[in-house]
């Protein structure tokens, strides 16, 4: 969600169009966010969108920013708000109530989820979760949209993604993470009669569950272009048995992703469900090491194992040589910081560290189907990235035809990042046996 900031920029001529996300942004939106952020004195004054995402930041939703100034206690004022809009695809390959589902399990997890979250850890004496505050939604079918803090404005920003995350960054957000999975853990047991997915049951809505045919055709269409863009790279990079693999597991991703999904108990925590790099922002002392991270985007959680978090992120956002020599040092900072939050609570911990990698083993396929799906699009160079609605058009397996082919002659040779992110992850996927 984090990125330079530039000037602002006026609405256009097209932006009033109804079915364009920026003209959902109305004046009375932003007096809401304004008063809930600043109290009910603090006087509107001017606003401005201000786009600062890149083409291929955001697939799901569209980002982006307001720049508003206020008066308030005789002064003026400035501040700023990140929003997130439903993108409005005419041609979607999923539906304006699946739209309207993760708008809604957005707003549940700010509003309800996570004040829960952060009650017993102040019980306990712990710090609140490091993620952003909601001012502001509205969830109207078809003009979804929210305000959060913006960040940018205490200095947090986005890790650049073609360098990936060192060693210390990869601690700070296993850290983050591990609190975050914990403290599910510590909610759960002051009811324990009550499923969480029961007292939330928004957690229990997933794209990725449910068995209706038409929506697992649809799910089958988004993804395959993913894992079609590994094929081809495979290929080329003479990863036959993986290439093989993807070809034998490609009519059936979306079973495969349910598996990986599946409860099993003491595996069960509140997951954040899209846990990399672009989803989480760094800030930095003065001389520029990484000292707080924060956790955005929770329009994904779920309740499923802690592991499905860690896979995802330590084989898509890390080079593989820090990830092959501190993966060991890394499952244990999560665990030490994981149990000192459970305890802190008077909770047994409800699994040992050997039975956590054993865990983190087990769901080793749901990082490898990310990393199919995340590395080659994201770090690809020189290659125009397909629009928001030509990804999700009907016209998907066209539009990602022509574009693989251009990434497979210009980035292939010529992108050592990507191939490195990429081939690494792969190669330890394979000494793992996961694709055997």
């Amino acid at each position: 969600m984090a990125g330079a900031e530039g000037a602002p920029k006026p609405l256009s001529a097209e932006a009033t169009d109804k079915r364009n996300p920026l003209s959902f942004i109305t004046e009375q939106h932003v007096k809401s966010a304004l008063r809930k952020d600043k109290g009910d004195e603090a006087q509107l004054l001017t606003w401005n969108i201000n786009n600062f995402t890149e083409k291929g930041d955001n697939v799901a939703t569209v980002v982006t920013s307001v720049v508003v100034q206020y008066h308030l206690g005789s002064q003026n004022h400035q501040t700023s708000y990140i929003i997130k809009l439903n993108p409005c695809i005419t041609a979607a390959a999923l539906s304006d109530s699946f739209m309207n589902m993760i708008f809604k399990k957005e707003v549940n997890f700010y509003e309800e989820i996570l004040p829960d979250l952060n009650h017993v850890l102040k019980k306990t004496g712990q710090e609140s979760l490091r993620m952003p505050e909601l001012f502001h939604s509205s969830l109207e079918e078809n003009n979804e949209l929210v305000f959060l803090n913006d960040l940018r404005q205490k200095g947090f920003v986005m890790v650049d993604k073609y360098k990936g995350q060192d060693e210390a960054h990869v601690r700070l957000a296993i850290m983050e993470l591990s609190r975050f999975h914990a403290s599910s853990i510590l909610l759960q047991t002051k009811a324990p009669d009550t499923k969480l997915t029961e007292k939330y049951p928004l957690l229990d809505k997933d794209c990725l569950n449910g068995s209706e045919k038409e929506k697992k055709e649809k799910l089958q269409q988004m993804y395959s272009g993913s894992y079609d863009n590994a094929f081809v790279i495979l290929k080329a990079c003479e990863r036959h048995t993986a290439a093989a693999w993807v070809e034998k597991i490609r009519p059936n991703i979306v079973d495969l992703f349910q598996e990986q999904l599946t409860k099993v108990p003491p595996f069960e925590v509140i997951c954040h469900g899209d846990f990399w790099n672009n989803n989480m922002l760094f800030r930095y002392n003065n001389i520029g090491d990484p000292i707080e991270v924060m956790i955005v985007d929770n329009q994904a959680s779920r309740v499923a194992s802690p592991a499905t978090d860690l896979v995802y992120f330590l084989y898509t956002c890390i080079r593989g040589d820090i990830r092959r020599t501190n993966l060991q040092a890394f499952l244990e900072v999560y665990y030490n910081t994981f149990s000192s939050v459970i305890e802190a609570g008077g909770v047994a911990v409800p699994f040992t560290l050997s039975q956590l990698k054993q865990e983190f083993q087990k769901r080793l396929t749901y990082g490898l189907l990310f990393c199919f799906q995340v590395i080659p699009f994201y770090l690809a160079k020189d290659v125009e990235l397909p629009s928001r609605d030509e990804l999700l058009s009907e016209n998907t397996k066209e539009i990602m035809e022509k574009w693989r082919q251009n990434l497979k002659h210009k980035n292939l040779q010529d992108n050592p990042t990507l191939k490195h992110f990429f081939l690494t992850s792969v190669d330890d996927m394979l000494e793992a046996g996961v694709m055997s």
